[in-house]
C-alpha cells in the first residue's frame, strides 16, 4: 500500500508558485490531494500544508495570497523609526501575520485534522533547568498519534510560528520560522514515519512516494561581464 507525502518549502510570498503548480497537477489528475497521506511544510509551505489539511483548495489558498500577502508583509515609517533600519529589530510586525492566521484557522485544532501535518519551526529556549543544558533546538510540531503529538495545538499558532522569519519578523513565545534549519521539510517528513515511538504502524520504506514542491531559488553568483574599457 503506497504513503504519500506531499512536502512544501519555505519561500514567503512565492509559495504562489507552489500553490499554481498544484493547480496544473489537479487538471491532470482531480484527486491527487485527496490520496495525500502526510503534509510537510515550513513557513509559506506551513501554512499552505494546515490550509490544505484543513480542507482548503489551492485556488482560495491562491486567492488567500493574493488578498493578504501585501498586507502580511506590510511596514510603516514608524517601524523604520522604531527598528533603525532593521539593525535594532525585526522589519515588520507580526500582528497582521497572527490575525490572519487566526482568521483562517479559527479555533481548530492540529488533533481535528484527518490527515497528518507535519511543521518545522525553531525553539530558541528549550528552558532547561540545568543552565548548562540550555539551548535552541529544532520543534517538530505534528498529529501524529504517540506521547509527544501536539494535536491540542491551535493551527493557527502552528502556521504562526513556522512563518516567523529572523528579521523579517519578530519571535513569539520563543519560536520563530523552521527555515532557518528545514526550509524543505521533506528529510523530516519522512523522518517522521520512521518514529517508532508512534502508536500506528510505520509505512515500510519502499512503499513511500514523496512529493517535495519548491519555490524557486535564489542566484548563488552574479555573472561579471568583460568591462569596457573604452577606445584606445
Amino acid at each position: 500500500m503506497v504513503y504519500r507525502i506531499l512536502s512544501l518549502d519555505g519561500g514567503g510570498i512565492r509559495g504562489l508558485i507552489t500553490i499554481i503548480f498544484m493547480e496544473r497537477l489537479l487538471e491532470r489528475y482531480p484527486n491527487w490531494l485527496e490520496d495525500v497521506d502526510l503534509f510537510a511544510g515550513t513557513s509559506t509551505g506551513g501554512i499552505l500544508s494546515l490550509g490544505l489539511a484543513s480542507g482548503l483548495t489551492p485556488a482560495e489558498l491562491k486567492q488567500m495570497y493574493l488578498k493578504h500577502g501585501a498586507e502580511i508583509f506590510a511596514d510603516s515609517l514608524w517601524d523604520d523609526v522604531k527598528d533603525l533600519g532593521r539593525l535594532a529589530g525585526a522589519e515588520y510586525s507580526s500582528d497582521n501575520l497572527k490575525h490572519i492566521a487566526q482568521e483562517i484557522f479559527t479555533d481548530r485544532t492540529l488533533g481535528d485534522l484527518k490527515q497528518r501535518v507535519v511543521v518545522p519551526v525553531f525553539d530558541l529556549d528549550n528552558e532547561a533547568e540545568v543552565a548548562k543544558s540550555r539551548s535552541w533546538k529544532p520543534k517538530i510540531f505534528h498529529n501524529f498519534p504517540g506521547p509527544d503529538s501536539d494535536g491540542d495545538q491551535p493551527l493557527w499558532k502552528v502556521a504562526f510560528y513556522t512563518s516567523l522569519a529572523p528579521t523579517y519578523f519578530p519571535p513569539s513565545e520563543g519560536y520563530i520560522d523552521g527555515g532557518v534549519f528545514a526550509n524543505s521539510p521533506s528529510m523530516i517528513a519522512l523522518g517522521q514515519t520512521r518514529d517508532q515511538r508512534s502508536s500506528k504502524p510505520n509505512p515500510p520504506l519502499e512503499e513511500i512516494r514523496l512529493l517535495s514542491l519548491g519555490t524557486g531559488r535564489s542566484l548563488s553568483f552574479i555573472d561579471k561581464p568583460d568591462p569596457d574599457w573604452g577606445d584606445w
